[in-house]
């Protein structure tokens, strides 16, 4: 029953991706910190979302419950920052 419910259910990864958000990778620690700098310094905003075992590839490593969250891990997101470039955004008008 409870795998029922998953599938009723978007995915929060789907979610973010309606939003724009691009999944990038998951870390931890002064990686986390220097990955996050480096794409606000290139113009993305930064989303971080808790890992879930489910976001590791080897099921070895992690393998409690897909959806429990892995202390300290968070996936990094990204999308492009409103008017970045200097071209429009949605909210301007044309002319």
């Amino acid at each position: 029953m409870e795998n029922l419910l998953l599938f009723a259910r978007p995915s929060r990864e789907a979610e973010l991706a309606k939003q724009g958000w691009t999944k990038r990778f998951s870390a931890s620690g002064s990686r986390l910190e220097e990955t996050a700098e480096f794409y606000k310094a290139t113009g993305f905003e930064v989303h971080l979302e808790p890992a879930r075992a489910e976001d590791f590839a080897c099921p070895e490593c992690h393998p409690q419950s897909p959806a429990s969250t892995i202390e300290g891990y968070y996936v990094i997101y990204t999308r492009p920052q409103r008017g970045a470039g200097g071209g429009p955004t949605p909210d301007d008008e044309l002319w």
